[in-house]
């Protein structure tokens, strides 16, 4: 089950439960909780997994990225040796490298870039989660404990 559905299930029990009057607190089934509270652990490594998969393959993508920045690079310098024999030519054959040299820079940092803002997004909004998550279990263990806030 994913976590999104425990989440559901532990809102909806502790929304549902029987209020105790003038005091603001729920009766919950506690062991109903501690289940879900249980299945959440069970599934959080799952999408902890997940993040360290996608932080693979941003680095992955990065040294792909840089693998083809080079074999473009050396392309380029390949090309370059071959047109040296004629000044003009040589003239052409640098501006022409360079600009095949900065564009595959250029590629290779926005490949980066977009690689290191997808997994900042993914981690920023696992973080997210994990806090709300955090946060609730222990409002919950707060209140079943009777701490007062």
């Amino acid at each position: 089950m994913n976590v999104m559905k425990l989440l559901e299930f532990l809102y909806e029990e502790l929304s549902n439960s029987s209020s105790v009057p003038l005091t603001g607190k729920r009766l919950v089934d506690v062991e109903k909780c501690l289940d879900i509270v249980s299945e959440l652990r069970v599934t959080l490594p799952d999408d902890v997994k997940d993040a360290e998969m996608i932080v693979r393959d941003r680095d992955r993508i990065l040294k792909e990225a840089e693998l083809q920045a080079k074999d473009i690079q050396r392309d380029a310098e390949a090309q370059f040796e071959r047109m040296v024999s004629e000044s003009n030519i040589v003239t052409e054959a640098q501006r022409r490298a360079q600009d095949i040299v900065n564009s595959a820079r250029r590629q290779a940092n926005e490949a980066k870039l977009a690689a290191d803002d997808y997994a900042d997004d993914l981690l920023a909004g696992l973080e997210k989660y994990l806090k709300s998550v955090l946060d609730d279990v222990r409002d919950n263990r707060d209140e079943l404990n009777g701490v007062k806030k």
